[in-house]
């Protein structure tokens, strides 16, 4: 009986799917087209040899300074957990193709440190599905960065999601709704976004001192039980800005320690204002409350 117990347990470990399969991949060789082929740039250690397979869903990706110069271009549809070109010299270019990308990672895409580079995401989406998913450029200098047409999409519904843009210009970001759900936006004194897109139930955070421009805020029609927040990560000590030049409107929100400022107008009808807020108008639910209250005029 132990023996063919033993044998059961040795074809579940030939059946099932191991983490073993996970790999990491380097990208060597300089100048060449990472498609869903061509093995010739991709090395199992940092700097080693070419040769070995293109990565794959369960790869970790990174562009480093052994990787050598020129322009990698993307010619096939990426699904990697993680992306990293900290230290990259070179030019990655996602927009010559227009390829999606998917990174399924907790720590997806990082892109902080100092290598003369640059990134061209391309027009189109870079899909975040992890549970804590970070879209990072904290601290990155040397960096030549061209958003183009992409979105970067937050799809997982896990605690916690980041953007960090140190002064950086996105064009679209969607976050996908998650009842314990949050999307903090932080990174040097301001962060660039085109159209940003929230689904209920949500939770935005916007780092103390960080002004948040928004070209179009997309308006939100939450509900009584999956509302939106909007707070600064420091409500008691300072506040944060969101600025945009078109009108927003919000059902079902929270709001505290945030200005909204930049010429357009801004309305949370069914709403509560926790302290700390100006240049919004909030209209609290009639139940309970009995009427509404303007902030800041």
């Amino acid at each position: 009986m132990k023996k063919l117990f033993g044998l059961f347990l040795l074809a579940l470990a030939f059946l099932a799917p191991s983490a073993a399969n996970a790999a990491s991949r380097f990208w060597v060789g300089g100048t060449g087209t990472w498609d869903a082929s061509d093995t010739t740039h991709w090395s199992a250690t940092q700097g080693g040899a070419g040769g070995q397979s293109v990565p794959g869903t369960s790869d970790d990706v990174t562009f480093d300074g052994s990787s050598g110069g020129g322009t990698v271009t993307v010619n096939a549809t990426i699904t990697v957990i993680s992306l990293t070109m900290s230290a990259f010299t070179g030019t990655l270019d996602f927009a010559t193709n227009n390829n999606n990308i998917t990174l399924s990672g907790n720590s997806p895409f990082t892109n902080t440190g100092s290598g003369t580079r640059t990134l061209n995401m391309g027009n189109g989406t870079w899909t975040l599905s992890g549970a804590t998913a970070s879209f990072s450029q904290s601290g990155a200098t040397n960096l030549t960065f061209n958003a183009n047409s992409s979105i970067i999409s937050y799809t997982g519904t896990g605690a916690k999601r980041f953007i960090t843009g140190n002064s950086r210009t996105y064009s679209a970001v969607t976050v996908v709704g998650a009842t314990s759900g949050s999307l903090t936006i932080q990174g040097g004194t301001s962060v660039t976004i085109g159209t940003l897109t929230i689904s209920a139930p949500n939770r935005i955070i916007s780092s103390s001192g960080v002004t948040t421009i928004i070209t179009t805020l997309t308006n939100i029609s939450a509900s009584v039980s999956t509302p939106v927040l909007f707070t600064s990560d420091s409500a008691v000590n300072g506040v944060s800005t969101i600025s945009s030049a078109n009108n927003f409107t919000c059902d079902y929100c929270g709001v505290t320690g945030m200005t909204f400022s930049g010429g357009g107008t801004f309305a949370a009808t069914n709403s509560y204002s926790f302290g700390q807020n100006s240049g919004i108008t909030i209209t609290a639910p009639t139940v309970g409350t009995g009427g509404g209250r303007i902030i800041g005029g």
